[in-house]
């Protein structure tokens, strides 16, 4: 049986209707909700990848089970829990907080503590079951410059967010958790994935698209008014509105297809040997760059520019720019990075299968289709700054 939690969040959603094409195992859904409501979520997550399912045969293969990530053997009763873990062959660990705003102490009670209780289920399931971590590219924290090994797990460059911080914190419990137990592992770190396919409502979107929901919310207000609730007068400002932000103008970010993702991944699992521990970045060859991608996030705002500058502090920012930085904050950390990705396990393990396209912008702006209901026109920017429905997601 296949184990899998986070699989009513965007990744989970296509890694579960991958597994489910790859062979006919049964599968277990660890969740938080009541089972039968959870049932149709995670059904409704699935098709949302364009995946064909009837409901009678989804259900049939998957089994919705009500656990608590961060509780003693997950929620579940000692019986249960033994059941849960003798059972389980292969964990697909992928429930995770991934607010990059959220508070430190929420994300740790789930992205550290909820993974140290994935790893007591699989000591309790014996050692041939096998775990994949998911984790994320931006354990690297802070480190703006070189290339990041595929390896490397340090902390010595500091973390942006604390989501950043819990992540690696994860990761290292992994670590350390396979080389004392000699436990085979295989660790993916995924950068920002994107997808051409809009969410519609209560399906899960991908990272990008909740941000890109923040910032799109200025093309929905009236422009006068939030030039106006910054104490700009609209006769005196030139249009288009040029934002100035801290940031370097040649800062990139990696995106990559979800799709192409999840196929990596099953290729790395399959080649991964049993008695290894492994990481791999799962990122795209080519990084793309942050002003371009602010340019399709802002389409929908067609009065506003932003010009990345790095000499500029918070300090001497104008009041507009500062407001306007509030909407984007999740994404600000992204606009001094010049790191790239080390690639070569990826690459090797994925043999045979063909790299990804290269992102379009027309891909990117697709899967950011703003599904939020329109705002009123009254709002300004602060109001415009609170984080949508599902911004803050831990999928379990």
């Amino acid at each position: 049986m296949i184990t899998v939690t986070g699989a009513t969040g965007f990744l989970g959603a296509h890694l579960l209707a991958a597994l489910l094409r790859r062979d006919d195992r049964p599968v277990s859904a660890l969740v938080r909700d009541d089972p039968e409501e959870a049932r149709e979520r995670l059904l409704r997550a699935v098709r949302s990848t364009g995946a064909h399912w009837e409901a009678a045969a989804f259900h049939r293969r998957v089994t919705p089970v009500r656990t608590e990530l961060t509780a003693p053997r997950l929620g579940l009763s000692a019986a249960d829990h033994t059941t849960l873990a003798g059972r389980t062959q292969e964990l697909w660990h992928c429930a995770a907080d991934t607010s990059p705003l959220g508070r430190a102490a929420a994300l740790h009670r789930t992205n550290v503590e909820g993974t140290r209780r994935v790893l007591a289920l699989l000591d309790a399931a014996g050692r041939d079951a096998r775990l994949c971590h998911l984790s994320t590219a931006f354990v690297a924290g802070k480190r703006r410059e070189g290339v990041v090994p595929e390896d490397a797990l340090e902390e010595r460059y500091g973390f942006a967010t604390a989501y950043e911080e819990s992540k690696y914190r994860a990761e290292e419990l992994v670590r350390g958790w396979a080389r004392d137990n000699a436990r085979a592992v295989a660790v993916f770190r995924p950068s920002l994935l994107v997808t051409d396919r809009p969410a519609g409502p209560d399906e899960p979107r991908h990272w990008l698209a909740v941000q890109a929901a923040r910032t799109s919310l200025l093309g929905r207000q009236d422009r006068e008014l939030v030039l106006r609730a910054a104490g700009l007068s609209p006769e005196d400002v030139a249009l288009p509105y040029s934002a100035r932000m801290p940031g370097r103008p040649d800062a990139v970010v990696n995106l990559l297809q979800v799709d192409w993702a999840v196929a990596a991944m099953l290729r790395c699992a399959a080649a991964h040997p049993r008695s290894e521990y492994r990481t791999f970045h799962v990122t795209h060859p080519q990084d793309r760059s942050v002003p371009w991608l602010l340019r399709i996030a802002l389409e929908s705002c067609d009065w506003l520019e932003v010009e990345l500058d790095p000499d500029l502090t918070p300090e001497r920012m104008r009041p507009l720019d500062r407001s306007l930085m509030r909407l984007a904050a999740g994404l600000t950390p992204h606009w001094w990075s010049r790191r790239r990705y080390d690639r070569a396990g990826l690459v090797a393990a994925t043999a045979g299968l063909a790299p990804p396209a290269e992102l379009s912008a027309s891909y990117v702006r697709s899967g950011m289709t703003d599904a939020l209901p329109p705002m009123s026109s009254t709002a300004g920017p602060a109001g415009a700054g609170s984080a949508p429905k599902g911004a803050v997601s831990a999928h379990v």
